[in-house]
């Protein structure tokens, strides 16, 4: 299961202490996890595995500027390509994955895979 909520990395950087910027993460990841489980009861207990990324986390390792999630950049990120989606300068070469729009993430890669098989299909007139 992959879930986020929104969160700015300013917020992340303002922990100034490797204790604090842990205990963030274990009452963020508290809160989703009790509202998921009004869906799904005892997820909690029923967790093998967790693991909290940050907007510093997703700077760090996968590079978009200030570890954004958000659907629509302010600026242009340097891991995205320019508009219109999924374009490169090469005729007919299409890019698709966590390197393009809406950036990391597997609900993001799918979303990726579907905008350019629409800009394939847009492009054979289809």
């Amino acid at each position: 299961m992959h879930t986020f909520t929104p969160a700015w990395i300013t917020d992340w950087q303002e922990l100034t202490t490797t204790k604090k910027y842990e205990q963030e993460k274990e009452q963020t990841a508290a809160k989703i996890i009790q509202r998921l489980e009004k869906i799904f009861p005892a997820l909690d207990a029923s967790l093998d595995y967790l693991e909290v990324g940050t907007p510093l986390t997703h700077e760090r390792f996968l590079g978009p500027i200030d570890g954004s999630y958000r659907p629509i950049p302010n600026g242009k990120l340097r891991v995205l390509l320019g508009m219109p989606f999924n374009r490169t300068a090469i005729p007919n070469l299409y890019c698709v994955g966590d390197s393009t729009f809406p950036v990391q993430g597997l609900n993001a890669v799918a979303f990726s895979g579907f905008a350019c098989a629409h800009r394939i299909a847009v492009d054979l007139g289809l």
